[in-house]
């Protein structure tokens, strides 16, 4: 028995149903994969007021015992609003890692609003960040480690579940017009530096280059 596992496989569920109301996307079928050893499936959405949100799971519980969540929601590109991001790494005694983040894409409400919400406030793990990171991360973002207790998983449920629906149903109110598809592809661009992602796949048996073509299709998609 896992009571991190327990919490975090039903939270992906409910982001998961959130995410169904919108228009699902057919991906490459070489995206998932299920054996015996771990399974990774992704799941992907559209609709009119976002370009792509994105969903992974990786369950190797029984394989590296681990379990990996990753989520984002891209704007359209003629919308200023920040781009939605949570991770969640998990061991079955506890939350190595769990990251959350409105990634700045310019100075709108609703922006400034998940720094009114998050910044300094006292759940957070202070830590030093590579420069990819902080090149793209708010000074809001939710950085939390060692989480173990039910307590801190429900925190950690009920602060995910409600700024998915809160970013879900404002994100219609800021379409200006305007093109941010560069600030959208420097999110993208530094993403990609991040050595640990691709490193956990080719440890698990990833194909690299299917691995680098999944960046650049799903997970991190460049505007050309």
């Amino acid at each position: 028995m896992s009571l991190v596992w327990d919490k975090m496989i039903p939270l992906s569920e409910k982001m998961l149903s959130i995410m169904n109301n919108y228009q699902k996307v057919d991906l490459d079928p070489h995206y998932q994969y299920n054996g015996l050893d771990f399974t990774w499936h992704n799941y992907k959405f559209v609709d009119k007021s976002f370009r792509q949100a994105h969903i992974e799971i990786l369950d190797a519980r029984e394989f590296k015992k681990i379990w990996v969540m990753h989520m984002t929601i891209f704007p359209n590109i003629t919308n200023p609003s920040p781009i939605f991001g949570f991770d969640v790494v998990a061991g079955a005694n506890k939350i190595t890692g769990a990251f959350h983040d409105f990634s700045k894409v310019d100075n709108c409400w609703l922006y400034t609003y998940f720094l009114a919400k998050h910044l300094n406030k006292n759940w957070n793990n202070p830590r030093v960040l590579p420069d990819w990171a902080e090149q793209i991360f708010s000074p809001g973002m939710l950085a939390v480690s060692n989480i173990n207790t039910e307590e801190e998983l429900d925190r950690l449920e009920g602060i995910a579940i409600d700024n998915l629906e809160y970013y879900l149903y404002n994100i219609n109110y800021e379409d200006n017009n305007g093109d941010y598809a560069e600030q959208q592809n420097r999110y993208c661009k530094f993403q990609k530096q991040n050595p640990h992602t691709p490193a956990m796949m080719k440890n698990l048996g990833i194909d690299k280059d299917l691995f680098a073509r999944y960046m650049d299709d799903v997970l991190f998609p460049e505007i050309k």
